[in-house]
């Protein structure tokens, strides 16, 4: 166990004894160059810096006017320095000029601010690398970015939109180098932008400043790397890996035009892979669905911005080609204690092989038409198609008094093809009213998705019953065509309507309407030869289309219709550092879903309070306080009471009868 410590410190002006506030701390390992930990000073001129392991660290307090303060620390427990008194710098107030570094760190109010030259990165580095060294950013295994909590779901590029809603395009393929600002902002919605009341569907996004440099002219930046894996202990594998990566741009105050390409089989897929994501919400239980294995990616992309009609108009639009590739085998032992003593000992080994590609097209337009009058439209198109192949075998021992027997053994074979398409985007009108905060605005938002996938579903299990040494006479076998074709459709509208009151004080009252359809058909075919005698010596299986049947069991159509609608009033105060919202809405829920012709419905409305408040202290400092309340439906798979024996030792089903539930939220930042 690792042991985990803290420094605390508290700033002060030499002469004065007054705070020093927002001065930058670090700490750097002993030896290194790089900090490992930055935190600013509160306006009281306290700091914590958290999370540091046991060792000899040097400690920097910083800030401009005043002299670098650097200090030895041993941590092995948790340390408060007390005061530090900062000595000011005379020489460089005396030599003071206009620098565009500054301090490594500004927050003001929802933004906060990085200097991307204060954090070192590589020649070769990605944005990616850029943000793991950021405070408060945090990158997964799989490429998801965060920060401070929330999920980034958006980067733009001087504020405008790169690839719309993949932020590893821009994490993974634009170099860290170019890079000026890095800006995490808590942007509201267009709808909530335009209306000036929010409504409490903010997104974190990060916007990126490129260098002045880079903004007149073309440029570039291409890499290439290779190498072998290290044997590990134990084993001889030393696959080659490869990576390379291009990026040119051109961009300028009214444009910008980017390509990227990517291709490499380290693991670092360079975008959303949205054909191969759907393609697995098609396939059943079974291995290789953690995200392991070793991924081989390719990936080409355009992406281009303009400023049109004198600025009337944002223009954007991109189109990426992506393919993927997955290779995962894996081996996994598993015991298990029984409460009358019997160890049940399960090992489990395999591979799993899948490949998918996709087209995807984005545009979004925002356009003034006037003054008053001004709309969003964002379109996506996405079509893709796969294909994946899996083998396992298992065995599982009985063990009772030490001695061992076979409880089952057998394998399973799973592969299929698949194809899907996907059309969404929202609109969004927006008109005042003449006086100043009448307004109404409508946001319509679609989605529309099929989904295809024909496969085979083969397994074959010996088992021991009774426990008497010898297999049963006959193994159960699966051994089903599978034709499986999922389609949704969902269409959301909302409209509000603001009027002012005086002093203040507005009145907002909206209204939104919900229609979701979902259908999922699935035909289990079971092969022409399912009873033939089997030995115990079968490895794989055939299926014979000629005599082969409906598996009624495990075949399904179900059909799941959800309309949810919400009302409501608010009153909304509105002051330079006071905003407060109160309203009420009411939640109208239908349901409908027929599986199989067995026909069920639930009709329930939900009342639910909401409230904000925000307070803005200063530039620095500002408290949230929310609280909504929404219906949800559950998904169409855990409605679906249809068996998946894709894997025959974990076999599951869903729960016609779920009721939609509701979330009560309530958040403080």
């Amino acid at each position: 166990a690792q042991s985990i410590y803290s420094i605390k410190l508290h700033l002060t002006d030499e002469k004065t004894s007054e705070p020093v506030a927002f001065a930058t701390a670090s700490v750097t390992v002993k030896g290194e160059n790089s900090p490992v930990k930055y935190t600013l000073t509160d306006d009281k001129g306290d700091a914590t810096l958290t999370k540091l392991k046991k060792g000899t660290y040097i400690l920097k307090a910083e800030l401009m006017g005043y002299k670098t303060y650097s200090k030895e620390v041993v941590v092995d427990k948790n340390i408060d320095l007390g005061v530090i008194k900062m000595a000011e710098d005379a020489e460089v107030l005396d030599a003071a000029r206009v620098s565009d570094v500054g301090n490594p760190i500004v927050i003001k109010k929802d933004t906060v601010e990085y200097n991307a030259s204060s954090f070192k990165t590589s020649e070769n580095d990605m944005l990616e690398q850029l943000l793991k060294k950021l405070p408060g950013v945090e990158v997964a295994a799989d490429g998801s970015i965060t920060a401070n909590g929330e999920t980034i779901k958006k980067i733009t590029i001087d504020g405008k939109t790169f690839f719309l809603d993949d932020p590893q395009l821009a994490s993974k393929n634009i170099p860290a180098k170019l890079i000026e600002k890095v800006k995490v902002v808590e942007k509201k919605s267009d709808q909530a932008l335009f209306t000036g009341i929010d409504d409490g569907e903010e997104e974190t996004i990060i916007d990126l400043s490129i260098k002045s440099g880079m903004m007149d002219g073309l440029f570039g930046n291409v890499m290439a790397g290779g190498g072998y894996d290290l044997p590990s202990k134990g084993s001889d594998m030393n696959d080659p890996r490869f990576q390379a990566a291009a990026m040119t741009g051109r961009f300028s105050d009214k444009s910008q035009i980017s390509i990227i390409l990517n291709g490499n089989n380290t693991n670092n897929r360079g975008f959303n892979d949205v054909a191969g994501g759907m393609m697995q919400d098609m396939r059943g239980g079974g291995m290789g669905r953690g995200g392991s294995g070793i991924s081989t990616s390719w990936m080409g992309g355009l992406n281009g911005a303009w400023d049109l009609f004198d600025g009337d108009m944002e223009l954007s639009g991109n189109y990426l080609y992506n393919r993927s590739e997955r290779l995962v085998e894996e081996e996994s032992s598993r015991l298990t204690y029984m409460n009358d003593g019997i160890q049940l000992f399960n090992n489990n080994v395999g591979s799993n092989t899948s490949a998918s590609q996709g087209h995807r097209f984005g545009v979004r337009m925002e356009h003034d038409f006037s003054e008053n009058t001004s709309m969003i439209f964002e379109p996506q198109f996405n079509f893709g198609n796969g294909h994946y192949e899996e083998h396992s075998e298992f065995y599982t021992d009985r063990i009772r008094d030490g001695v061992t027997s076979h409880s089952n053994e057998g394998f399973t074979d799973n592969n299929g093809i698949n194809s899907n398409w996907t059309a969404s985007g929202f609109l969004l009108l927006r008109q005042k009213l003449g006086k100043p905060g009448r307004t109404i605005s409508l946001n319509v938002r679609y989605n529309f998705r099929n989904n295809e996938m024909q496969g085979f579903n083969q397994s074959l299990t010996h088992s021991d019953k009774d426990n008497d040494g010898i297999w049963d006479a006959d193994p159960e076998v699966v051994n089903q065509l599978i034709d499986r074709t999922s389609k949704n459709a969902s269409l959301n509208g909302r409209v509000v309507y603001t009027e002012p009151l005086g002093k203040g004080m507005y009145l907002e009252a909206n209204y939104q309407y919900g229609w979701n359809w979902s259908q999922s058909n699935k035909l289990a075919y079971n092969s022409g030869n399912l009873n033939d005698p089997l030995g115990a010596d079968v490895t794989s299986l055939v299926y014979q289309e000629e005599g082969s049947k409906l598996d009624t069991t495990y075949s399904n159509d179900i059909v799941n219709r959800t309309i949810t609608q919400r009302g409501g009033l608010s009153f909304n105060y509105q002051q330079k550092k006071l905003r407060a919202q109160l309203g009420l809405s009411v939640n109208p829920t239908d349901t409908y879903n027929n599986t199989d012709g067995d026909e069920y419905r639930s009709y329930v409305i939900n009342w639910s309070p909401q409230a904000t408040v925000n307070y803005e202290f200063n530039d620095y400092a500002f408290m949230r306080v929310r609280y909504n309340g929404r219906s949800n439906q559950p998904s169409t798979s855990q409605l679906m009471p249809v068996p998946d024996n894709s894997d025959p030792l974990n076999v599951s089903l869903g729960n016609p009868y779920l009721e939609p539930y509701f979330n009560h939220n309530m958040n403080i930042n």
